[in-house]
């Protein structure tokens, strides 16, 4: 259970509660969206990897087995004859009867995700949650936000880059009525030919965060995938962003006045012909199954 808390963070660390003063802008209800408050660098090649909507279309289906926990699955359509997910199916498999939750992904005409819009709905206690997740560009077309809107709660992300086009920073906040604003970040460092990020400082009001990454010579399936942070927990490390697969996370609390650090190896499985078939933490916590 511990190591999970450890690897999700990351997803959970900008929610903490903390007045900056920012303006809000927009609304939802009784909630409005929040201005960071200052600028964030721009790149001088627009690549806008956070917003391709792609997976390798060999992956029908992800199945995580969990110790001790609820089994998940995830399911991809595709737009025919591309790697750009057109619908993603989100369910627990003993439960799949009476809920699903359903990602339906609309592109622009740059072929980058302009929305996403989650459905989720349980026809056993006769619910609905729908989430609206909004890609914002500016008049270059550089993705420079992402919006969530629901009934209940916002969340932003907004987003700087280094000069060549590659992410550079996050800065997050998620929120219900009556929440103050907190913005946290995350800083992104790569290796010297910025294949993979090596090395993450995550920040905001109540936590301090390091985690540095090693990895494998393997293709990373994952790569262009995204939509918000805590959405898609098969990630392994900043997949999203690095070509090649996570191998060991080290993880470190700068808080902590142990100065103590955790690693966590993973380990990938592959087929014959070379494609991803199953990959896990190396006490079996987590299992993930492709295609199964």
């Amino acid at each position: 259970m511990k190591k999970i808390l450890l690897i999700l963070i990351l997803t959970t660390f900008a929610s903490c509660e903390k007045d900056d003063g920012n303006d809000l802008i927009g609304n939802n209800g009784s909630l409005n969206h929040a201005e960071l408050g200052f600028e964030l660098d721009e790149p001088n090649v627009i690549l806008n990897e956070l917003s391709k909507g792609n997976l390798d279309n060999s992956i029908n289906s992800i199945f995580l087995v969990m110790y001790g926990n609820t089994h998940r699955k995830w399911e991809f359509e595709y737009l025919e004859n591309t790697n750009t997910v057109d619908k993603m199916i989100f369910y627990l498999p003993h439960y799949q009867g009476c809920e699903k939750n359903i990602y339906q992904f609309e592109y622009n005409s740059s072929q980058n995700v302009e929305s996403v819009v989650s459905t989720r709905t349980n026809v056993c206690n006769e619910f609905e949650v729908i989430k609206s997740y909004t890609f914002n560009y500016n008049s270059n077309g550089l993705l420079k936000s992402i919006f969530m809107d629901s009934q209940f709660t916002v969340q932003e992300y907004y987003i700087g880059y280094y000069p060549n086009g590659k992410v550079k920073e996050i800065w997050s906040d998620s929120r219900g009525a009556g929440d103050e604003v907190d913005f946290g970040v995350s800083e992104f460092y790569y290796d010297d030919n910025f294949k993979n990020i090596i090395r993450i400082e995550a920040r905001s009001s109540s936590v301090d965060y390091t985690y540095w990454y090693e990895y494998d010579d393997n293709i990373n399936p994952f790569k262009g995938f995204f939509i918000a942070y805590g959405i898609f927990i098969p990630y392994v490390g900043p997949a999203y962003l690095s070509e090649n697969n996570v191998i060991s996370l080290t993880e470190k609390n700068n808080n902590n006045i142990h100065n103590q650090q955790f690693t966590y190896p993973h380990h990938f499985e592959y087929s014959n012909s070379g494609n991803l078939i199953r990959y896990r933490d190396s006490e079996d916590e987590r299992v993930y199954h492709i295609n199964q």
